[in-house]
């Protein structure tokens, strides 16, 4: 077990570094980084990043790179078990990201969101505003620009320099604009937050809780949206055989 900042870390298959601190010692971190407006990026990680990764080096050094890689699918906390931490807690993303969205407003950090439509993050900003208070938002646009425009919001991003930067895009894309923006000197807590927008806009919902508590959430998600089948099916083999050839840890 590896300690960076106070944060436990375990490696698992790959050489991916995984936070497996509770997730109010890690905003404990994020607390301090966002006061002293430091750099700190955090992936949220599940198999199917992990299946991709081995096939694409980019990404996975994408991941390798983060500050933080924190167990979001039910697939790498099963896998933590294995390696004998059986008392380790999925962290969903859509809540990590919820907390500090909030600790980000009441420090009055400021804010940059990019990612989904224009119209989930007008109405996910409205819900945000009277949820928690009034972000500092010094930008927000939708995830959806041509390969044209990146270098544009890569610049504008590191000149505004914000203290927190929430990404709502698809993998590979959202891990792929945070590298490339840290490499670029951004000096933010930067986090990929996938769904989470459609989520806030109250465009999707999340799983009933029962499903989220015993790891099924992945399940409702399937049944909303059927055409997620085939991601899953690409997923589910290659991450059983880095499951299956993974060393079980003595008890």
């Amino acid at each position: 077990m590896d300690f960076l900042e106070g944060l436990e870390k375990i490696e698992i298959q790959g050489g991916y570094s995984i936070t497996t601190s509770a997730q109010t010692d890690l905003m404990k971190v994020i607390e301090q980084k966002l006061l002293k407006k430091q750099p700190f990026r955090v992936v949220t990680f599940n198999p199917e990043m992990m299946v991709y990764a081995a096939e694409n080096k980019e990404f996975k050094e994408s991941i390798i790179s983060a500050d933080a890689i924190t167990p979001d699918g039910i697939g790498i906390v099963l896998l933590l078990k294995k390696l004998g931490l059986e008392d380790v807690k999925r962290q969903p993303g859509i809540e990590l990201s919820w907390a500090i969205l909030v600790k980000a407003i009441e420090l009055q950090s400021s804010i940059a969101i990019i990612g989904s439509t224009d119209e989930a993050l007008t109405k996910a900003i409205d819900n945000i505003t009277e949820r928690i208070g009034k972000p500092n938002l010094v930008m927000s646009r939708s995830g959806f620009f041509r390969e044209d425009e990146e270098a544009i919001i890569i610049d504008k991003l590191t000149e505004l320099q914000p203290d927190l930067l929430l990404v709502a895009m698809p993998f590979p894309r959202q891990e792929a604009l945070l590298s490339k923006l840290f490499h670029k000197s951004l000096k933010s807590v930067g986090v990929g937050v996938g769904g989470s927008i459609d989520v806030w806009s109250g465009k999707i919902h999340r799983a009933p809780k029962f499903m989220q508590l015993i790891g099924l959430e992945w399940l409702w998600r399937l049944l909303k949206q059927p055409s997620r089948l085939s991601r899953l099916m690409k997923t589910i083999v290659p991450f059983m055989k880095i499951y299956f050839s993974t060393i079980k840890k003595p008890a």
